[in-house]
């Protein structure tokens, strides 16, 4: 039986302008965990947030979320690494040290994030989250400490050739697979390569040349969501959706909870003959045995 992971981003940064459900506190986060548990999903990757929705770098926010969503179902958790250029390194390092239980997986962005948001004075705001090759060194020194998998993403191929290099330089193992992701589209002020065909087949072209052996787990945002998202699951790969990437379903209405981009999935899937592969599925086909 052909398998399709699915991977869960249940808030990011997603404020509750549009969709007023983002979960925001550990009990939120954990309800929406075990709805998208519920719907079919593998993997629940999530970020600390205040009760205002603030970004937070909270290990009791983290432990708690761990905890609840651990109590009632079988998820692979992934946390983020994200942090503003004004949070030093040591601060995300605390949210992977500092909780009774190490975390399943991190994201590992291997590179800076720039992007350039517009505000509302008809200008933008350029957002720079830092990734230097010290900060990567700490978070994989962390994670083979802890037993964390790191997750190696990839937002354009020179994400990708960092990745290389980091295995080439004996900090990272050959990635069993890349989560690829995508922008909305050319000049949306994010720099990461735009959510459409072309893009989508490079970065697999490329993967597959430097990591033959490699999955990959790919998703765009806002407008592109369900283009990479059919283009993977079509491929035989595998799918992350979530209200981190987008508030709105595929006929356009507001999702009322992540379990809605789940079932989205697993119907694509199942046309296909794919089934939804289950945590521990999910554990063989992509982290280290």
């Amino acid at each position: 039986m052909d398998e399709l992971v699915i991977k869960a981003c249940l808030n990011g940064t997603r404020g509750r302008e549009v969709a007023g459900t983002v979960p925001w506190t550990p009990v939120e986060v954990a309800a929406e965990a075990k709805r998208c548990a519920d719907a079919g999903a593998a993997i629940v990757h999530f970020h600390a947030r205040g009760t205002d929705g603030s970004i937070s770098y909270d290990p009791a926010w983290y432990s708690e979320a761990d905890r609840l969503i651990r109590g009632q179902t079988d998820l692979i958790l992934n946390h983020t690494t994200v942090r503003t250029a004004d949070v030093p390194i040591d601060t995300v390092l605390k949210t992977l040290t500092d909780t009774p239980e190490p975390v399943d997986m991190i994201a590992l962005n291997p590179g800076y994030l720039v992007l350039h948001i517009a505000n509302a004075k008809a200008g933008r705001d350029s957002l720079v989250i830092p990734n230097t090759y010290s900060d990567m060194q700490a978070l994989l020194a962390v994670c083979s400490a802890r037993g964390i998998v790191p997750e190696a993403t990839a937002l354009d191929c020179g994400f990708l050739s960092t990745v290389v290099m980091l295995v080439e330089d004996g900090l990272l193992a050959s990635p069993r697979y890349v989560l690829l992701e995508f922008g909305g589209r050319f000049g949306d002020g994010l720099q990461v390569m735009p959510g459409n065909a072309r893009s989508y087949r490079f970065m697999v072209d490329s993967l597959q040349e430097v990591f033959p052996d490699a999955s990959w787990i790919a998703h765009g945002i806002e407008d592109s969501v369900f283009e990479i998202a059919k283009l993977t699951i079509d491929d035989g790969a595998h799918v992350r959706v979530g209200f981190e990437d987008s508030a709105i379903l595929d006929d356009g209405s507001v999702a009322a909870s992540n379990a809605d981009f789940v079932r989205w999935a697993v119907e694509r899937g199942r046309a296909l003959g794919r089934e939804p592969a289950s945590p521990a599925a999910a554990r063989a086909m992509l982290l280290p045995a």
